[in-house]
């Protein structure tokens, strides 16, 4: 049996952790830290061994102007050679070590170093970083996954990660992982799980990030570089795809909770055959999101669904994809709710646009009569605009008098655009219905059509 897989539970492996444990208890650093004379502070890793483990990403030898995020420091050499090559630095470990502020000290440096634990990581705490360092912490973790997506939270370009793995499985399904529940792994209480590198992976998508790259994996270490934004192709190839509409696939309206585990179902409409996962690019406020449904709707219609990114603060946000190398679609706009879950105000400066042609309104009876919204059926708005971007906060609909906002809105291309809206009460059977953009003029007047 490959050794990576007995190591948990193997005496060997024990007895080289608890070795290691020892020394870091007595005060051995585990980092070794070139001081500026040359000398060194001696620690379990060389610096040579933590310049190879660095090159593994290929991060640029120079990081002016660059944000760095280090999550479980440690000693801090990381930190202090991506401060070396022009970042601004914070380091976080779950505790204070003074061999970190002793180096800290003797370099002179400026890095910003913090008590914070994984869990309490969020924007409104540290901000938001270019680079974020995620080495040697995952499998420290009671919750992994929610420790990657805190990650991809507060990182704006590149997450660059490594973790103890165990052997990759061969096996129809091979992103498994290890989970332990006392001290199986190294005798060791605060080593909780061992990914196999292809779940490794998979978590790391999962949690969001769109480009997921394993570099390396050696002596039980996996290396992956995680990117927030697509990659560009070389040249655009293949025609725009249509985006209809973005919604919650729970409710179909473009509502988010900022607290819920909520799916994003995007809509559209592609010449394009037989599409997959791969194939399909979404981006929201422009980081990348990788899919995890593809399917067909008909001839030419498709739904792409990925999980709602972490993160998003209350207010509006724009989604678009791409279909391979093809051009980037139009943009969709969806809505999530404040912390008290309330729609957060508008604060966009009010837009005038000319009147919109009002194609034809009608009614359509309620297919589900279970569910309380849109119980009296739905009144749906069918109109032509210039306009290119178009969210439901700018939809304002006259149903005979009274003034109700759009509850759903959908691109339908060559300037026509589908306007719903969920009805509590029924509709007279001559009720006139206009409609208006922003703040703009009122398109002409006509009967709900039945």
């Amino acid at each position: 049996m490959n050794e990576v897989r007995v190591a948990a539970g193997n005496a060997e492996f024990d007895k080289k952790i608890r070795s290691m444990a020892e020394s870091v208890q007595a005060r051995t650093r585990y980092h070794s830290i070139e001081l500026p004379d040359g000398s060194v502070l001696p620690g379990l890793q060389p610096v040579e061994t933590m310049q190879r483990r660095l090159a593994l990403f290929g991060l640029p030898e120079d990081l002016t102007g660059k944000r760095v995020l280090d999550i479980g420091a440690w000693d801090g050499w990381f930190s202090f050679e991506c401060e070396r090559r022009g970042a601004s630095v914070m380091a976080i470990d779950c505790v204070e070590l003074a061999t970190f502020l002793e180096a800290k000290e003797l370099l002179g440096s400026k890095v910003d170093y913090r008590t914070l634990d994984v869990a309490e990581l969020s924007v409104e705490k540290v901000g938001k970083f270019d680079i974020v360092l995620f080495f040697g912490v995952l499998y420290h973790l009671r919750h992994p996954l929610l420790g990657l997506e805190k990650v991809l939270e507060v990182c704006t370009d590149l997450a660059l990660i490594e973790s103890f793995v165990i052997e990759s499985e061969t096996r129809a399904i091979p992103t498994v992982m290890e989970f332990y529940e006392r001290a199986e792994l190294g005798g060791q209480i605060d080593n909780w799980c061992g990914p196999s590198p292809e779940c490794l992976v998979s978590m790391c998508r999962s949690a969001g990030f769109p480009e997921v790259r394993l570099l390396d994996v050696t002596s039980q270490r996996a290396s992956v570089r995680c990117e927030r934004r697509w990659r560009e192709p070389a040249e655009a190839s293949g025609a725009a795809p249509l985006l209809v509409s973005a919604v919650n696939s729970r409710t179909y309206l473009p509502v988010f909770h900022q607290f819920k585990d909520e799916y994003l179902c995007c809509f559209f409409k592609s010449e394009a055959a037989d599409l997959t996962v791969d194939d399909v690019r979404l981006s929201v406020d422009g980081f990348g999101v990788p899919a995890i449904l593809v399917a067909g709707n008909g001839p030419g219609a498709w739904q792409a669904n990925c999980l709602r990114p972490v993160g998003l603060v209350g207010g509006r946000h724009s989604v678009t994809l791409r279909v391979g190398a093809g051009a980037p679609s139009n943009v969709a706009v969806f809505t999530v709710l404040d912390a008290a879950g309330r729609e957060p105000a508008d604060e966009r400066e009010p837009v005038s646009h000319p009147a919109p042609e009002l194609c034809s309104a009608e009614f359509q009876p309620s297919a589900d009569l279970r569910l309380k919204a849109g119980r009296a059926g739905t009144l749906i708005v069918y109109f032509r605009t210039d306009a290119k971007e178009l969210g439901t906060a700018d939809v304002t609909v006259d149903i005979g008098g009274s003034i109700v906002q759009s509850q759903t809105i959908s691109a339908l291309g060559d300037g026509v655009w589908q306007s719903n809206v969920l009805l509590s009460d029924t509709l007279s059977g001559d009720a006139q219905v206009r409609v208006r953009l922003g703040i703009g003029i009122w398109s002409e007047a006509q009967t709900v059509r039945r």
